[in-house]
Order: structure tokens, then sequence, then C-alpha cells
């Protein structure tokens, strides 16, 4: 291979490779890039606090392959398959900071719904419901 090739070469897969970084970062850190999905969603879950938001409905991101999200109003919780039968629009949802528990009130019951790590299979992360109403 000539010397010119050579450094074509390397130019082509040093430009390829800042570009897959760039475009799949999505404005996170490097060491995000390697973190397991269920780490990433905790990251981004653990920190909520929420206090009696009333459930309204499902909402779809338009940007994102239209994923499935619960929205509270203010934040917008992506509806894992775990959640999905458990809560009903109308309920009041509450949350801890650096809680992985779900307090729910509902007319004629409450009860907690703890997030389940071993049959999460990767949630994009919770977000403000202003970002995805600005999609739809």
């Amino acid at each position: 291979m000539k010397s010119s090739n050579k450094i074509m070469f390397l130019i082509s897969l040093i430009g390829f490779i800042f570009l897959f970084i760039y475009f799949n970062l999505e404005k996170k850190g490097v060491s995000d890039f390697f973190e397991s999905d269920e780490k990433l969603f905790l990251n981004d879950f653990s920190p909520i606090e929420m206090n009696r938001y009333k459930y309204l409905g499902e909402v779809a991101d338009t940007t994102n392959h239209m994923n499935a999200y619960m929205n509270f109003g203010e934040i917008c919780l992506p509806l894992l398959d775990q959640w999905r039968s458990k809560i009903e629009i109308g309920d009041y949802v509450s949350k801890k900071k650096d809680s992985l528990t779900l307090f729910i009130e509902r007319k004629n019951q409450n009860y907690y719904l703890h997030f389940d790590d071993k049959d999460f299979d990767g949630a994009p992360p919770p977000c403000k419901c202003k970002k995805l109403s600005k999609n739809n």
C-alpha cells in the first residue's frame, strides 16, 4: 500500500470515528457511551422527584422510534412493560429523589411499584414533557 493511500485511510478512519461519536453520544460524556442501558436509564430515573403527579396518558416521541412515554404534565417517564398495566389514567404517582420506587395512589387503593431491573431490556431516558410536545 502506498504511503498516500495509508494517509488517506487513516484520515478517513479518524473522520468516521469522530462522526460516529458525535452523532451517537447525544451530548453525553464519552464514559456514557460505554455504560449499559440499565445504568444509563437509572442515572436519569433515580434523581427524579415526583409529588402526586397525575398520570395523563401516553405520548409518543416522534423523533425516537415512536417510543411511548407516560405523561405526568411536567415529567414524562418511558412506558416500561413492567408499569404498563399497573398505572392507570388519573392515578397519582409520587417518587422520592434517588429512589427506584413509585408510590401509586388510586381512589380505592394505594401501593408501591418497585423498578424491576431483572426484566429491564433498556428504555429511553425520562424527559420533560415539553420536549415531547414540541415534536407532536
